[in-house]
C-alpha cells in the first residue's frame, strides 16, 4: 500500500493503534508509558513518558509532544483525565479524534450522568455523596481508566472532586465498540470485558475481553439505541466504546462511553485491509464505512498481571500470540502488566481454553528463567466474567 504519511500515537500503550497505522500505510511514531518491543518494532520513533495512576506525566508529556512532528496526531487510552493535554496537542497537530471539550464532558461524573438523564438513557442508581450503608455500592472517579479508579464504597481512599458511588451491579461488563461521524454511528462489535483484582488497591482492573456477549436481540437493539443518541449529544468521533450491564431484569444500563479508540479494536483490526485506525480518520473526518455490521471471528485477549517481581531475560523468545511485550532489561514489579495473550478459536469456548492454556505455558516460561525466584507460581485464574 502507498505511504499515507507520518502519524503520531500518543497513549498509555501505543501498540494497537500502531500497528493498525501501519497496516493502512501509514507511518507511525508513538509516546507512550512502557515503550514495549511491540511499539518499538511498528513505529519510526518511541518516546516513553512517566505513566502512573493518575495518567500521564503531564509537563513530560507536554516536552514530547514538543518534540515530534507529524502530518496528524491520533491519541488512545490514558488522556482521559488530561482534557488540557488534548486542547494542547491540538493547537500543535492535525489532531484526529474528539475534541478537549467531548472528552471532559463525557468524562466530569455530573454533566455525563446529568446528559443521561436528559436522553432517557437508563444507568444503575448513582450518587455524589456516599451511601448510608456501602454494602452494595461501588466507588468510581470521572477518569478512571481500565477500572483502575474503581473499589468498594467501603474503601478510606481521599476523596475526589469528581468522586461517585454507583450501584454494584451482578453481571458481566460489556461494551461496544463503534465508529460515529458527529452525527450517526456504525457499531464494530460486541464485547465481555474481564476484570482481574492485580493487586489489593485495584480491584476491578481492566484485564481483557472476547468479541462475545450473550446479549438478545432486544438487548442489542437497547444498546444501538443508547449510542444513537449519545453521538449527537456528546459530538463523539471516531473510534469510541461504550460501556454497559444488564440488570437481573435483563435491562441495559448504560456505564460510561470511552471517547477514543479502546483495548478492544485489536480484536477486529484484523478484519479490515486497512485497519481501523483509518476508519477512525475516515470517521472523524465524516466518512462512516458503508455496509452492514459484518461478522467477527471469535477473539479473546488477556492482560497478564505478573504474580511477582519479574524480569524476563533479553534472550526468552516469546510465543507469536504474546503481545505488549516489556523491552530487554525491564523490570515488572507484582500486579504490573506483564504481557497481553491473544487466541482465536472456532467457538467461545476454545478461544477460553486457549488463553488459559496459554497463559499458563507463559508464566512456565518466565519461572524457568535463571535465577527466578523459586517461589514464582501459577495465580489463580482472574475473575473471568462472561456473557
Amino acid at each position: 500500500m502507498r505511504g499515507r504519511g507520518t502519524a503520531l500515537v500518543i497513549a498509555a500503550s501505543a501498540a494497537t493503534l500502531s500497528r493498525s497505522l501501519r497496516r493502512g500505510g501509514w507511518i507511525p511514531s508513538a509516546i507512550d508509558g512502557f515503550g514495549d518491543l511491540d511499539t518499538q518494532h511498528c513505529c519510526s520513533a518511541c518516546q516513553v513518558v512517566p505513566f502512573g495512576d493518575d495518567g500521564f506525566d503531564a509537563p513530560a508529556l507536554r516536552s514530547a509532544i514538543d518534540r515530534s512532528s507529524a502530518d496528524i496526531a491520533i491519541y488512545g487510552g490514558g488522556l482521559d483525565s488530561q482534557p488540557d493535554t488534548i486542547e494542547y496537542l491540538a493547537q500543535r497537530h492535525t489532531l484526529i479524534g474528539n475534541t478537549a471539550a467531548t472528552v471532559r464532558l463525557a468524562k466530569t461524573p455530573r454533566p455525563y450522568f446529568e446528559l443521561l438523564a436528559k436522553l432517557r438513557i437508563p444507568f444503575p442508581e448513582t450518587r455524589f455523596d456516599p451511601p448510608p450503608a456501602s454494602n452494595g455500592w461501588l466507588l468510581k472517579h470521572g477518569h478512571s481508566e481500565g477500572g483502575a479508579g474503581v473499589g468498594t464504597a467501603s474503601d478510606l481512599a481521599p476523596p475526589r472532586p469528581d468522586r461517585y458511588f454507583q450501584r454494584r451491579l451482578p453481571g458481566p461488563p460489556m461494551s461496544a465498540l463503534f465508529l460515529a461521524d458527529g452525527a450517526e454511528s456504525s457499531v464494530i462489535g460486541f464485547n465481555t470485558q474481564w476484570t482481574a483484582a492485580a493487586s489489593p488497591s485495584r480491584p476491578f482492573r481492566f484485564a481483557g475481553a472476547i468479541n462475545r456477549t450473550a446479549l438478545n436481540d432486544a438487548q442489542r437493539n437497547s444498546v444501538l439505541g443508547i449510542i444513537r443518541r449519545l453521538v449527537p449529544a456528546l459530538g463523539l468521533r471516531g473510534l469510541n466504546s461504550l460501556d454497559f450491564m444488564a440488570d437481573s431484569r435483563g435491562k441495559i444500563l448504560a456505564l460510561e462511553v470511552n471517547p477514543r479508540p479502546s483495548a478492544t479494536m485489536g480484536l477486529y483490526d484484523d478484519d479490515f485491509p486497512a485497519g481501523l485506525a483509518q476508519l477512525h480518520l475516515d470517521a472523524c473526518r465524516g466518512s462512516l464505512p458503508e455496509g452492514r455490521t459484518q461478522t467477527h471471528p471469535v477473539r479473546a485477549f488477556q492482560i497478564l498481571y505478573s504474580p511477582h517481581d519479574a524480569a524476563p531475560a533479553t534472550t526468552l523468545e516469546w510465543p507469536p500470540w504474546c503481545r505488549d511485550l516489556p523491552g530487554p532489561g525491564f523490570r515488572i514489579g507484582k500486579g504490573a502488566p506483564l504481557c497481553t495473550i491473544t487466541a482465536e478459536g472456532p467457538d467461545e469456548a476454545a478461544a477460553l481454553r486457549s488463553i488459559e492454556n496459554r497463559k499458563c505455558l507463559v508464566l512456565q516460561l518466565i519461572a524457568a528463567q535463571p535465577g527466578v525466584n523459586p517461589t514464582f507460581h501459577l495465580p489463580k485464574a482472574p475473575h473471568r466474567q462472561r456473557g
